[in-house]
């Protein structure tokens, strides 16, 4: 292959796949983490929430004193806090720093977050191959890579996922619930995780430059330290939610992509 042929073919990926958005750039250039303390900050923020989720829910006394206080169900004690974490902390958290800290308006944090803005182009063309893409891979990824990390997940004790958690393939488990109760899980889930970590973070850990994308990545699936041997094992296919928004620059895409890739593991790979 002649090397003008090259340049050619790179040209047309690079225009199908790759959005410029100079508002995105803007936010991430001025707003990224500046300081030492601040970059330890908000790389923590990552993993913050996860880490509460596992103390409220996974530390068997504390959880049972929760149910005793509260009187409810263990199943609606998790759901109580999966709604505080996906839209107190992922949703409310990001716009109280932007107006406090950073001093944004309303109308500029809903810029900074990428809420009005609409990449229609990637949702039509980008998003269905990425989707065929993570499909194809996620094949022989759960067969044969997936079970190693899991079977090395469940050798430590402190990663075992409570048999009343939700987050169990039990009958009980999260889809269970009515669906109103999912509707919002699904708002919290989708919407929340990727503003949260998309919208918002990605732009603030900006200071790691063309490592950005694949930390992003990482950090969010370890992020889910409460349900380490279920979302772990999938922390190569998770490489793709950082390198989608590096590419498109878009909330919605990403909030499309991620509801995809849940239904995709829970009902795709046999």
């Amino acid at each position: 292959m002649t090397k003008p042929m090259v340049e050619t073919i790179s040209g047309w990926l690079r225009r199908l796949f790759v959005r410029e958005d100079a508002e995105y750039d803007h936010f991430s250039a001025k707003y990224q983490a500046k300081t030492p303390l601040g970059k330890v900050v908000y790389l923590s923020l990552y993993l913050l929430p996860g880490i509460l989720v596992f103390i409220v829910v996974n530390i068997g006394p504390l959880f049972r004193w929760e149910m005793a206080l509260t009187g409810w169900s263990a199943r609606y004690v998790q759901y109580a806090w999966v709604l505080i974490i996906t839209f107190g902390w992922h949703i409310f958290v990001p716009f109280v720093v932007l107006r406090y800290a950073d001093k944004l308006t309303l109308r500029e944090s809903c810029s900074f977050l990428g809420l009005n803005r609409v990449d229609w182009r990637g949702l039509i063309t980008v998003l269905p191959l990425f989707m065929a893409v993570f499909a194809l891979i996620s094949l022989p990824y759960v067969k044969y890579v997936a079970p190693v990390i899991e079977d090395w997940t469940k050798t430590v004790t402190l990663f075992r996922i409570p048999s009343y958690s939700i987050f169990q393939d039990t009958p009980e488990n999260i889809y269970s619930f009515p669906p109103i109760a999912l509707l919002f899980l699904g708002i919290g889930n989708f919407l929340g995780e990727e503003l949260y970590f998309r919208g918002y973070l990605m732009k603030k850990s900006a200071f790691l430059g063309e490592a950005n994308w694949t930390v992003n990545s990482v950090l969010f699936a370890l992020y889910h330290v409460w349900q380490v041997q279920q979302t772990w094992p999938m922390i190569g296919l998770v490489l793709l939610f950082g390198l989608l928004m590096k590419l498109r620059k878009d909330l919605w895409i990403m909030v499309a992509f991620h509801l995809f890739v849940n239904m995709w593991m829970a009902y795709g790979p046999s």
